[in-house]
């Protein structure tokens, strides 16, 4: 049925001629879901993401991802849909048995960290929608895309949003873009009714990055000028939401969370292309 609906919504676009291919450079991975893909196609090799991680323990894909009846976003036109990764009490990563209790987690990955999306000049793509039902409590700091090293010792970048754990004084309502030292280099405000797209190209070999946004079916724009980053590390690109603790000491390992929640990210849209030549799909 969301399948049908889904395909039936591409169609409505296609009538007003938004439904275009609008990619326009070699995709290095494609994170893009097929219409015709089945929530159980996440637990299996046949997965654009890795089909192990990073979930709670004990959870499958199947108990975590859903299709949302929303219309697609601006990059999965005409034959890709939206997926929603959400998040729930049981939510708790919990890698060679060591649980980490202070976090509630679902984060989808693309890449193995020694692949191609990790040399040269690349742009990573996604797009993110809200659903009001499975809201985000923001009293609290999100991510809910990042690049993360090799070593997991550092963000090359993150996209966050809530009441930030380094500045509680920042509007909690903002998305934010962080650098790998923790700083927000640029923000906008959570549009809660329509598609918000980004991305942001890395040059690997030059360490600079820079950050393109739209909303709805607009063409992206950059929002920065090149960035001064340390690119280095490798690693793997991080699509879900990923809630950090309030109270905390550790982050990882204490603070508080509540009971009973359900809450979900709606995201489309998801490739790394290659930016050599600098060509980026707007």
């Amino acid at each position: 049925m969301v399948t049908l609906i889904a395909s039936l919504l591409v169609s409505s676009l296609a009538a007003i001629g938004l439904a275009k291919p609008v990619v326009k450079c070699p995709v290095i991975l494609e994170g893009r879901v097929p219409l015709n893909t089945t929530v159980d196609t996440f637990d299996t090799s046949a997965s654009r993401f890795n089909p192990d991680f990073v979930k709670g323990a004990n959870l499958t894909w199947f108990q975590i991802i859903q299709f949302p009846s929303t219309a697609p976003s601006k990059f999965d036109l005409p034959i890709n849909k939206a997926i929603e990764v959400t998040i729930d009490d049981r939510s708790i990563f919990a890698p060679g048995g060591n649980a980490q209790i202070g976090f509630r987690r679902a984060d989808l990955l693309l890449g193995n960290g020694s692949d191609e999306s990790n040399i040269g000049v690349k742009t990573f793509h996604w797009s993110t929608k809200q659903d009001r039902f499975a809201k985000l409590n923001l009293t609290h700091e999100y991510m809910t895309v990042w690049h993360e090293t090799n070593d997991f010792s550092a963000n090359q970048f993150s996209f966050n949003t809530g009441l930030l754990l380094s500045d509680t004084s920042l509007d909690k309502s903002l998305w934010k873009v962080l650098d790998r030292n923790n700083n927000v280099i640029w923000s906008t405000k959570i549009a809660w009714d329509t598609w918000q797209n980004f991305a942001i190209t890395m040059d690997m070999d030059k360490n600079m990055l820079q950050v393109y946004y739209s909303k709805g079916y607009d063409t992206l724009k950059a929002v920065t000028q090149l960035v001064v980053n340390d690119n280095s590390g490798g690693g793997q690109f991080h699509v879900g939401i990923l809630k950090k603790p309030t109270e905390t000491k550790t982050v990882v390992y204490d603070g508080y969370q509540e009971s009973g929640i359900f809450e979900g990210q709606i995201h489309g849209g998801i490739f790394i292309e290659d930016s050599a030549g600098e060509c980026i799909s707007l």
